[in-house]
């Protein structure tokens, strides 16, 4: 049985009872398409990731990477499924048919990355990079670009990669030093890249790296960097893989998790044979470059969010099984599973709502962007523009961190199995940590929602998400089971908004204390999100809730997630807002001989 464990009838509420993703077939865009083609493609997803997918992660556990004379080699089933991935239509599902999509809504990638990933995180970074990339050369790259690259890399034929960082140059891009000089119809790229994801690898004929770097001559800082292709082998003129093109990777990291995803150092036009080709235009590179950072950081949500839905679900079942103690209460004789002892359950519900929060809170970012993209008028998507890019650092680290600790909960459930590799939670726990780090700290994260996120656009992206909070308080506030939890929702709403206010106040005046409290800050916002995700779900499922009969617990387990995580989490939201307006600047003051 597969390691992989999800509940696919939490993932049809939330799509269809909760948000009714089905309406995005009445879009322009989608029209050809209809609900049960889109409940077919999760279905379809899921199995899937079950059968083909799911088998990867414990192979590329046990076997890992190796790395030899400048080449890294993979588990060999990982080739055939990177193959199958791509021929199947899952690296393209969302992606225009011109070039080999299969035409979905945006969203729909969300979904089936939401399983790709639980199925084996290391793998699936592998398509998922390879996207990216590809939708990169796809928006911004030139006909001759998009046909000799785009085809291949969402067929499977081809990989693709990010490359940002340098040894130098991590979070501040303005440090980048990777040159590309111009020559005839292309250029020539010297530089290196670390921490590059999938940058070398034996399971793709070719791999194409999208790297940032800056013309020679061009201004210093973020304003002269550029977008460029760079395939690890040139092609041919007739599109056929040529001659080595001098990317050499010059080893792999050795990491705490993901074992199976080589994560490589690389060095371009070492022995100066190095060719790129300009992706847009000349001095926009990052730019460009964060149409992919962007889906990044959502991705990296994701992936915190179902490697806690899979530790949970293995968690769950383990609670079923796992006889030790005596009942509390003295309900029943002799031993008992440890699902009835309270404490237990209290982690399990904890779990079990975070995981149904973080995953509604995703979906509905990303039912967002594509009423951003293909909404009926202007306004409205000016509108689901502002709150998909209000909610992107907030998904990114917000459910990274939850992620990873619901990964930790589980293992506790489990007790020193859990620390076992007879279980795979301990891998989950390793490889969600990274979650945290990549594609921009969660401490980055915060940053960019306190400031830039409040200040663009005279705060339009904050307006958007008050906008909705509001509308969701006015409907539901008289609510007969459950209003008075809307209401506490209400009141750490407010409380947050003050702060939000003041924190405002302080980013112009006092820069260094704003900073200190950024992220708790954030944590602020990603809390009223699964709150309101949750209550919105639990009004849903009211009426049913309150049928008698088997059939009904699944609602009344909405209802009672929901109720409880408000209660418990409320109370903590309202005290970090209070702490991030604290007067105290021990923080700024201490010396730092004094840590």
């Amino acid at each position: 049985m597969t390691h992989f464990k999800i509940n696919q009838k939490d993932i049809f509420y939330i799509l269809k009872e909760q948000l009714g993703y089905g309406s995005l077939c009445s879009l322009e865009r989608y029209e050809s398409l209809t609900e049960e083609t889109l409940d077919l493609l999760v279905t379809e997803a899921i199995r899937f990731a079950k059968k083909a997918v799911a088998p990867l992660n414990e192979i590329g556990e046990e076997q890992g990477v190796r790395y030899e004379k400048g080449e890294v080699i993979c588990p060999a089933e990982f080739a055939g499924v990177f193959r199958q991935y791509g021929r199947d239509g899952w690296t393209a599902a969302a992606r225009d048919t011109e070039y080999g999509g299969q035409g979905f809504p945006n969203m729909m990638r969300i979904v089936v990355n939401d399983f790709m990933y639980g199925a084996c995180q290391s793998f699936n970074m592998a398509p998922s990079l390879t996207h990216g990339a590809a939708h990169l050369i796809e928006s911004f790259g030139i006909r001759e670009l998009k046909e000799a690259f785009v085809p291949r890399m969402y067929d499977g034929t081809f990989a693709g990669t990010m490359c940002l960082t340098e040894p130098d140059a991590g979070s501040n891009l303005a440090a980048t030093q990777t040159t590309a000089f111009p020559e005839d119809n292309h250029y020539r790229i010297k530089g290196n890249k670390i921490f590059i994801s999938w940058g070398e690898h034996n399971i793709a004929e070719n791999i194409v790296h999208l790297v940032l770097a800056r013309i020679d001559g061009a201004p210093e800082g973020v304003r002269g960097i550029s977008l460029f292709v760079v395939p690890k082998y040139r092609l041919n003129e007739d599109g056929s893989v040529g001659e080595f093109n001098d990317v050499v990777c010059t080893g792999i990291e050795e990491k705490l998790g993901l074992h199976s995803s080589p994560t490589a150092a690389l060095s371009f036009g070492a022995k100066d044979g190095c060719i790129g080709y300009l992706c847009g235009e000349p001095n926009q590179g990052l730019a460009h470059m964060f149409q992919m950072m962007n889906s990044a950081r959502i991705n990296t949500g994701v992936s915190g969010m179902t490697l806690a839905s899979t530790a949970y679900q293995n968690a769950l079942e383990y609670t079923r099984q796992r006889i030790q103690g005596s009942d509390a209460a003295k309900r029943k004789t002799g031993f008992v599973p440890i699902i009835d002892h309270p404490d237990v359950r209290r982690m399990l519900l904890w779990m079990k709502a975070s995981v149904d929060g973080m995953r509604s809170m995703i979906y509905t970012a990303a039912f967002w962007a594509d009423l951003a993209s293909e909404g009926e008028s202007e306004q409205a998507r000016k509108h689901y523009q502002a709150l998909t890019d209000f909610m992107t650092p907030i998904v990114k680290a917000y459910c990274s961190d939850s992620g990873f600790r619901v990964c930790e909960t589980a293992m506790q459930c489990l007790g020193g199995y859990g620390f076992c590799k007879d279980y795979p939670i301990e891998q989950y726990l390793r490889d969600a940590k990274i979650m945290s780090l990549y594609e921009g700290t969660n401490g980055i994260q915060a940053i960019d929602l306190m400031g830039r996120k409040m200040r663009l656009n005279d705060g339009a992206m904050f307006s958007a998400f008050i906008q909705e909070m509001e509308a969701f308080i006015e409907v539901r506030r008289d609510h007969e089971g459950l209003g008075s939890h809307v209401g506490n929702l209400a009141d750490a709403f407010g409380r947050v908004r003050e702060m939000a206010d003041e924190m405002s106040r302080r980013s112009q005046e006092d820069r260094l204390q704003w900073a200190s409290y950024t992220y708790p800050a954030l944590l602020c916002f990603g809390d009223l999100v699964m709150v309101w995700r949750l209550l919105d779900m639990a009004c849903i499922a009211w009426e049913r809730a309150g049928k008698k009969g088997r059939k009904n617990e699944f609602f009344r387990g909405k209802v009672a997630q929901a109720t409880f995580f408000a209660d418990y989490i409320l109370p903590h939201t309202i005290a970090r807002a209070g702490i991030c307006l604290r007067n105290g600047r021990e923080i700024v003051e201490i010396a730092d001989s004094a840590f």
